[in-house]
């Protein structure tokens, strides 16, 4: 599979292979051809219609610019003759050739940025290696909108997959600062194409995030990445089966995520903070941390004091209550806050005791 990847790879390469090179060696054969006929039109000039050379150069210029001021002309035949074939269709047409070129050369460049073979050679970006199978449109869009908001906001992304050969998706082409490689990264070429040791941050998305043989994919990928002595950026990669997660790590990877595709704020909250993408992740798991509601009515009390009262009796973490006015969640309030809440919710582990309402009462008074 990686051969027959690798020769489709080969051939789109060649359909758009009008590199710089191409282009500079077309120039330059159509300058000599260019130089070589106009030295040999003002010889001709000279011999034909016994103009001085500089008079024939002047001709020849100004003829092959299409300028034509008409103060000087040929007159006689052989002088015309020799005007017509090589200035107006031999000189003009290789000028045709090399602007012709220049364009095809600008198409071409277009094409592999759109079409994802362009190498983009960019440093300190955030490379985005696969893409969700499902909704990776608005998967990114989301991606890419809390990521500016987080204050990772002057870093370009770049992308790394297979699934936009095309372009990317309309929505994603105008954002700034996002391109995308068709390519795989099981693909050596592919992957040093991205730039991975000049990254700022890798995220490595799991193929399917309901296929544990997924993570098979992605510990092939940093094992490459490994290779590649990339060691500057922080990586973080999605990991389906639990069991794996030590070997990522050990693959060096700094963090490792369970792929919840509906909130891709847990990866930003990984590159942003990392350590914080943990607490948010504890929120799926029945494991960990527990987030328990107590509907008791409290008022008058700071907040300060109330988380204080409750740690010191192992009961957890206040983090939230309900408003007893708005009925509106309010989480991390100020220290010094007096609170009018219907309802209490805390923050504990198998560590602490569970408290029931009247435990929390007495604790507060």
């Amino acid at each position: 599979m990686i051969i027959f990847r690798q020769i489709v790879h080969q051939i789109k390469q060649d359909k758009l292979s009008f590199s710089e090179d191409d282009l500079k060696r077309s120039i330059i054969r159509a300058l000599m051809y260019l130089i070589i006929i106009i030295v040999l039109h003002v010889v001709l000039m000279v011999l034909f219609e016994h103009f001085h050379w500089t008079d024939g150069l002047w001709l020849t210029l100004t003829t092959l610019s299409t300028t034509g001021y008409g103060d000087i002309s040929a007159s006689t035949l052989p002088g015309k003759a020799a005007t017509i074939v090589l200035l107006y269709i031999g000189g003009i047409f290789l000028a045709a050739k090399i602007a012709g070129d220049y364009f095809e050369y600008r198409a071409s460049i277009r094409t592999k940025k759109m079409n994802g073979t362009w190498e983009w050679g960019m440093k300190d970006h955030l490379l985005i290696i696969n893409t969700p199978n499902q909704h990776g449109e608005t998967f990114f869009m989301k991606f890419i909108e809390q990521l500016r908001s987080s204050g990772i906001d002057d870093c370009n992304i770049e992308i790394l997959t297979e699934k936009f050969p095309q372009g990317l998706p309309s929505k994603l082409s105008k954002m700034s600062g996002l391109a995308h490689y068709t390519g795989s990264a099981l693909i050596q070429e592919d992957l040093a194409a991205v730039g991975p040791e000049q990254a700022k941050y890798i995220v490595i998305l799991a193929k399917d995030e309901q296929d544990i043989n997924s993570d098979s994919r992605t510990f092939d990928i940093l094992y490459r990445l490994k290779q590649m002595d990339v060691m500057q950026p922080l990586i973080l990669a999605e990991c389906v089966d639990d069991k794996n997660r030590e070997k990522f790590k050990e693959m060096g990877a700094d963090i490792v995520l369970r792929p919840i595709r509906a909130y891709p704020e847990m990866l930003v909250r990984g590159l942003a903070a990392p350590g914080s993408e943990q607490i948010i992740e504890n929120l799926f798991s029945a494991e960990g941390e527990h987030y328990l509601r107590y509907d008791i009515q409290l008022s008058g009390l700071q907040w300060k004091n109330i988380v204080i009262k409750l740690l010191e009796k192992d009961f957890g973490l206040a983090i939230a209550y309900i408003d007893i006015n708005t009925g509106a969640l309010i989480t991390n309030p100020l220290a010094h806050e007096e609170i009018a809440a219907s309802a209490l919710i805390l923050m504990s582990n198998d560590n602490h005791t569970i408290a029931g309402i009247q435990d929390i009462l007495n604790a507060l008074q």
